[in-house]
């Protein structure tokens, strides 16, 4: 009987999978991702793997059902049990088996699984320099994290021992979008070279640009620059650092021991950690006004201008003087040459993401509605709707604790009753932080569940062959299919209820299919022995 149910198993298993497997894969296939036709057969084989986790359960009631049912039809059932066997050692064979699917799939669930999503993921991804090389070709622009390149021609070669890989660009232009799709900067240039390479499941993406020019959102304006080196990589988390789904066990748990680890909630951090930097410039330039009722800001650039602004304190980055008029005074070599009356004057951190490297710790003055003097003899006031002077050099500051490191985290608490920046942020985190613990309690719980479904659906179409012996095979099986499908409707819906953090009704709905089955497999049981 073993040897029977392990042949209909396997063979319904395999048609199952493979139906399941192409369904599934369709649509990635169909993202525009440049793939040769091993890689898509690749990538479809890969695809039956996690179908395993639902073609499973039901392959192995189809299984025993059709086994059980033609023993019972042909009176195997009935010789067995008036040659004295129990029905407990007839149904051994089952229930061993029952139990080898449950465990079994619940770990190849939390391990292997989670390993071919990830792969899957990848090659989704997509390898950066074919990527590169497809976009080239079609004229197209291609995604780096938040920047967006484009290029007339490139080269990669290999990065030598450390690995990775080299990429010569040229007639080069990138862009700094944001999260709603604005530029907030972009730089054109005559070539550029980018390194790649991964570590720990990140990889970073490094650029130097030749012959350049950048056009920045704060600052405004063209600036050329013989070479321009971003201050920090480009960092591309794969998808075994982003997706739940291509996490064992083990990495759901330390992810959500320590989520400052998930690139989500790391960029917040990091967030946090320029707000906590700009928080700081605030306090110290509040000093610096508070002392001497001015704080003089110099260029960054080689024009020797520097900028007095005349304020008592600077709140929120707004200047404030009472009653009395913004003053701000233009100087060059010690002298002043201009003098700014704004109605309201703003002073803004450069982000530190920018694409010029020369402007990530600079700041941005901005005037609104300006009268300006000039000490020049003979040069008539003028007016202008609003002044931004970029690349201004701001006082030094100690460095800020790193983004994981938990003093940055006291540090913004303590800052937050009066920094609103900070005090949103700190809020997303939490929400973030609660939506990955809900992302990871259901992903746990739901392959827990999955694997329990794959040994009740065996047992329960053994016992419902027994009882509706009388009946069709197909319709017997149709009786134990209805309810296993409503179970896997059951723990879909209770794992979403768990990952918006509604813990007990979600694992109440996860788990009351598998009680509905446990309860049908209770009744049946009893009918069987009774009878």
């Amino acid at each position: 009987m073993l040897l029977e149910l392990l042949r209909i198993i396997g063979l319904t298993t395999a048609v199952l999978v493979v139906v399941t497997a192409f369904g599934a894969v369709i649509k990635p296939l169909a993202g525009g991702v440049p793939l040769g036709p091993g890689q898509a057969m690749f990538y479809i084989a890969l695809g039956t793997v996690p179908m395993l986790q639902y073609a499973l359960p039901f392959a192995a009631g189809f299984g025993t059902t059709l086994v059980l049912h033609r023993m019972a039809s042909d009176n195997e059932i009935v010789a067995m049990s008036g040659a004295g066997l129990s029905y407990r050692t007839i149904f051994a064979p089952v229930i061993a088996l029952a139990c080898v699917l449950a465990i079994g799939l619940t770990v190849v669930a939390n391990t292997v699984i989670p390993s071919v999503n990830a792969s899957m993921g990848r090659i989704l991804a997509g390898d950066v320099v074919s990527l590169l090389e497809h976009a080239v070709r079609s004229g197209k622009s291609m995604s780096l994290g938040d920047m967006q390149i484009w290029a007339q021609g490139m080269h990669s070669e290999p990065l030598g021992d450390g690995g990775g890989t080299r990429i010569q660009l040229d007639q080069v232009a990138a862009a700094q979008v944001d999260t709603g799709g604005v530029i907030r900067g972009d730089v054109s240039a005559r070539g550029a070279v980018l390194e790649l390479q991964e570590r720990d499941g990140v990889l970073e993406v490094r650029m130097v640009m030749e012959d350049a020019v950048s056009w920045d959102a704060n600052g405004g304006g063209l600036r050329g620059f013989p070479r321009i080196e971003p201050t920090r990589p480009v960092l591309l988390p794969m998808p075994e650092r982003t997706q739940t789904a291509a996490m064992t066990w083990l990495e759901l748990l330390e992810i959500d021991k320590h989520p400052s680890r998930f690139p989500d909630i790391t960029r917040t951090l990091q967030r946090i950690r320029e707000a906590v930097q700009t928080a700081r410039q605030h306090q110290a330039i509040n000093r610096h006004l508070k002392r001497n009722g001015f704080i003089t800001l110099v260029s960054g650039d080689q024009t020797g201008q520097s900028w007095r602004v005349q304020a008592e304190f600077l709140n929120e980055g707004v200047f404030v003087r009472g009653d009395r008029p913004l003053r701000i005074e233009r100087l060059r070599d010690g002298r002043v040459t201009s003098v700014f009356m704004p109605a309201a004057a703003r002073l803004r951190l450069q982000a530190s993401g920018s694409l010029d490297a020369s402007l990530s710790r600079s700041g941005v003055l901005d005037m609104d509605t300006v009268q300006i003097q000039s000490m020049e003899q003979g040069v008539p006031a003028n007016h202008r709707a609003g002044v931004s002077v970029a690349n201004l050099r701001l006082p030094e500051q100690q460095a800020v604790p790193e983004a994981g490191d938990p003093a940055l985290l006291t540090e913004a608490n303590g800052l937050s009753g009066h920094n609103a920046t900070i005090h949103n942020l700190l809020s997303l985190l939490d929400r973030q932080t609660l939506r990955l613990h809900g992302q990871v309690e259901s992903r746990l719980w739901r392959r827990v569940a999955l694997g329990l479904t794959a040994g009740l659906l065996p047992l329960l179409g053994a016992l419902l062959a027994l009882l509706l012996r009388q009946a069709q095979p197909l319709v017997v099986y149709m009786v134990g299919f209805i309810p296993g499908l409503l179970n896997l409707v059951l723990i879909s819906g209770g794992a979403g209820t768990l990952r918006n953090g509604d813990y007990t009704t979600g694992l109440i709905v996860l788990w009351s299919g598998s009680l509905m089955l446990i309860v049908g497999i209770v009744f049946a049981w009893l009918r069987v022995r009774r009878n």
